[in-house]
């Protein structure tokens, strides 16, 4: 018997809240461990900040609770269940997806004749960068020292900086990938060694319904902007609105409404009805995949969400690395902490509650990271 669509639904705001933490895992499910984790949210986002810990080990904090990096290096170097792509940790079982993201690039995208022209002027570049990596690697890129014929330009960071660049083009290529890292520093191999290779390849309809399905999971009630948007590698993704009314006429992704906010949206299946109301309570990095897309944050929560790193101290409104709160489907405030490693402390500058939330104890919730990080005492 063929599937059939589900009749369309009505959600209140809690209900669609309850939703997307759910579609989050905050918490994860008992007995699920790290790789579980990242299979199902499909990235953990990196970035240097690292005031408390860094952002890929706040994601999985925040659904685990304390766990054992040294398990994540081991699934990341080791055991190569995990990879870097696009400035993410990202499953190899999700490989498929990515790998469609690597042939279209860069012509997918506006800049495709900018990064096509200045890849064809450096064609030596390449071949030296891909002859030393086959030859010596893995390498870091200060051990590539070869000249472009026509030098990268850029107003910022990247200007002049011309094995990076090629590195990163031919990283989103999967011509090579991060093979290992020394602190910060990456090191560089051909991507053939690392990756896997598919047989038969996903044609951009089979990887757009597979984008499409995940991120309405994951986002646990969405608009057809929000689900093209949320998986992290490899936009754009033409085919989604197709994709959606395809999953929604085999029964997948339900038509939804939610009282009081205009627009339709899309549940998944897997997630109906709403789970019941929880009393959990946890911290959320400022790029942590519940909140990444701030429009959706303020929508959601009504709570307006900004990162401060880069403001001057004397006006910043929060703090320096301020984490959300999150209780139950609640965001209820804000804490700003610091991990002070060499006193072994957690410092608490301050805590800010929404307006009309109900203060909740922390805690719980402080003893968590603090044994995760490691600090012998917490101090407010």
């Amino acid at each position: 018997m063929p599937p059939t669509p589900v009749a369309p639904i009505t959600l209140s705001i809690p209900q669609a809240r309850r939703l997307a933490v759910a579609g989050q895992w905050l918490p994860a499910p008992k007995g699920a461990g790290i790789l579980d984790v990242v299979r199902h949210v499909g990235y953990l986002q990196l970035d240097p900040t690292n005031v408390v810990a860094r952002n890929h080990l706040l994601i999985l904090w925040s659904r685990l609770g304390k766990y054992d990096v040294d398990e994540l290096e081991r699934l990341r170097w080791e055991a190569r269940e995990l990879y870097e792509y696009s400035a993410a940790i990202v499953p190899v079982s999700d490989f498929a997806i990515h790998e469609t993201c690597m042939r279209r690039y860069p012509n997918a995208y506006s800049f495709a004749d900018w990064v096509n022209t200045w890849m064809r002027d450096n064609a030596a570049l390449r071949r030296n960068v891909i002859l030393q990596l086959r030859r010596q690697g893995p390498l870091p890129s200060r051990e590539l020292k070869f000249a472009a014929d026509r030098g990268w330009k850029s107003t910022g960071w990247t200007n002049e900086r011309n094995v990076s660049r090629m590195l990163e083009f031919l990283h989103a290529k999967g011509t090579v990938v991060v093979a290992g890292r020394q602190g910060q520093q990456r090191i560089w191999d051909l991507g053939e060694r690392w990756l896997p290779r598919s047989e038969q390849p996903l044609t951009l309809a089979e990887a757009e319904r597979r984008v499409v399905e995940r991120s309405a999971r994951n986002l646990g009630v969405a608009t057809a902007k929000e689900i093209q948007r949320e998986f992290f590698a490899g936009g754009p993704w033409p085919g989604v609105r197709k994709a959606i009314e395809s999953l929604v006429e085999e029964g997948k992704l339900v038509l939804a409404e939610i009282k009081g906010m205009p627009g339709e949206r899309f549940a998944h299946a897997d997630l109906l009805p709403p789970p019941p109301r929880r009393s959990h309570t946890t911290f959320l990095s400022p790029f942590d995949p519940l909140i990444r897309n701030r429009e959706r944050t303020e929508a959601f929560w009504d709570f307006h969400f900004r990162l401060e790193i880069y403001v001057p101290k004397p006006k910043r409104q929060y703090g320096f690395f301020v984490m959300p709160i999150l209780h139950g489907d609640r965001l209820v405030g804000r804490i700003d902490p610091q991990f002070d490693r060499k006193a072994g402390v957690l410092r608490i500058n301050a805590v800010h509650w929404e307006q009309g939330a109900k203060e909740v104890p922390l805690e719980r919730p402080l003893r968590r990271l603090a044994a995760f990080l490691g600090a012998d005492s917490i101090k407010t």
